[in-house]
């Protein structure tokens, strides 16, 4: 009996400890989340910095690149007392994440005096401040896919759809920025920002699947938005191809972009203590609970050992042991009942987990598929997007199904497709 009750408390005390370590993910989540705003708003007033030919704007990227400084301290800071003390969920796939995202941004000065020597295009700036911003979502993506709670992660998937909405809106404002300020814009920016539109739709709207506790503030928030003058201005880059833009709007562009993007980071700091307050009211549950069984525990101790029958009728849910099988029924009974709710409860979440992941599951397969087309046929991220959507419109099929099945031949179909164009 002693061996079943001590290894029911350890079991109780590894779900707390990996609880606690998915709240520190979180906090790092967080942290990364408040890096990308800065970085965001860095980005934007590079790419009118070097479309002005570095004639105007001076003053608004050097106070940009003051802040993204600042949200990195916070960072590095939070890393060093962590780097040495408890750990984080997912083990190696998250630290690996991790290293990456330091890796990435290791490279931000360079970008920095390309910017500063105006050595670097708005594109160039553009893609690679983006390339920054994506290795810290991978770290929020990572946190989704090995949260060991389902509603922690949902709230993250959550997250991270809304951050990569609030991506794609401000590589619309980077990209319309620089348009806007060049006073022209091309058929491939065109093409870029009509799958920005796209993609941000296609995450705000699994981000509201996955929030339910946000929908009426996501609703509210709506009628807050400049989306009208956003829409206005739109239209002014999308049918200004071959035709001048006026320059002088690249200010009021970046404003109603930016005056966006500021109202959906308060959305992210919302949801960000919403889910540290999950965290916490999990852990607090849990602690509650295994002392509960605790106290259920000691009251066991000195029993007479749980038969083998007992036991595997614990596991497959059978009938428990006989109080003719030598043994009070009631203490068998009793932990008979703790092993089966303890069962059933991690099958339970295993279940859910399952459920909720299924999303990120398809969002790799996607981005896997975008990446050979981009591979293998020379496009870009947007021609390779409407190619999987287009194909997947003409077949009736999922986009998640199609890309999977480009997947299944890319090997055998080196330089190919296996899709009409």
């Amino acid at each position: 009996m002693n061996s079943v009750l001590n290894y029911l408390a350890a079991a109780r005390r590894s779900e707390e400890s990996e609880l606690e370590n998915l709240a520190r993910t979180c906090d790092l989540v967080l942290a990364a989340s408040e890096l990308v705003h800065h970085l965001q708003q860095e980005r934007g007033s590079s790419n009118l910095f070097l479309a002005s030919d570095g004639r105007r704007f001076a003053e608004l990227r050097a106070q940009r690149v003051a802040a993204s400084d600042q949200a990195m301290l916070l960072l590095d800071a939070w890393l060093e007392r962590r780097e040495s003390q408890d750990g984080m969920s997912g083990g190696a796939r998250f630290y690996t994440r991790v290293a990456i995202a330091l890796q990435a941004l290791a490279g931000l000065p360079e970008i920095r005096r390309g910017v500063a020597a105006l050595t670097l295009t708005p594109a160039q700036a553009s893609e690679q401040y983006s390339q920054l911003v994506a290795a810290l979502l991978a770290l929020v993506f990572e946190a989704a896919d090995v949260a060991i709670d389902p509603a922690i992660s949902r709230l993250l998937i959550a997250l991270f759809h809304l951050m990569q909405g609030k991506e794609s809106a401000g590589r619309e404002r980077a990209t319309g920025a620089a348009a806007f300020a060049a006073g022209r814009i091309g058929e491939a920016e065109v093409q870029a920002i009509e799958y920005l539109i796209e993609m941000q739709e296609n995450s705000f709207r699994h981000f509201v699947a996955f929030c339910d506790e946000l929908g009426a503030e996501w609703r509210a928030l709506q009628s807050l938005l400049p989306l009208s003058s956003l829409e206005r201005l739109r239209r002014k880059l999308l049918s200004g191809l071959g035709r001048p833009l006026d320059s002088a709007l690249a200010d009021e562009w970046y404003t109603c972009c930016s005056a966006r993007m500021d109202e959906l980071h308060r959305v992210e700091n919302h949801l960000a203590g919403l889910l540290q307050g999950l965290c916490r009211q999990r852990i607090e549950q849990l602690q509650r609970d295994s002392a509960d069984q605790q106290q259920r525990l000691s009251e066991l101790r000195g029993s007479l050992p749980l038969p083998p029958q007992a036991a595997f009728a614990a596991g497959i849910g059978g009938p428990v042991a006989a109080a003719g099988d030598g043994i009070g029924p009631h203490l068998t009974q009793a932990v008979v009942d703790m092993l089966q709710s303890q069962s059933q409860r991690l099958q339970t979440l295993t279940d859910e987990l399952a459920t909720v992941r299924a999303n990120l599951e398809e969002r790799k397969l996607i981005e896997r598929a975008k990446g050979i087309l981009m591979a293998t046929q020379g496009l870009d991220e947007a021609a390779a997007y409407r190619l999987l959507r287009q194909n997947a419109m003409n077949q009736n099929r999922r986009l998640a199904d199609v890309a999977e099945a480009l997947l299944g031949v890319a090997g055998l179909l080196p330089g190919q497709a296996g899709l009409e164009r």
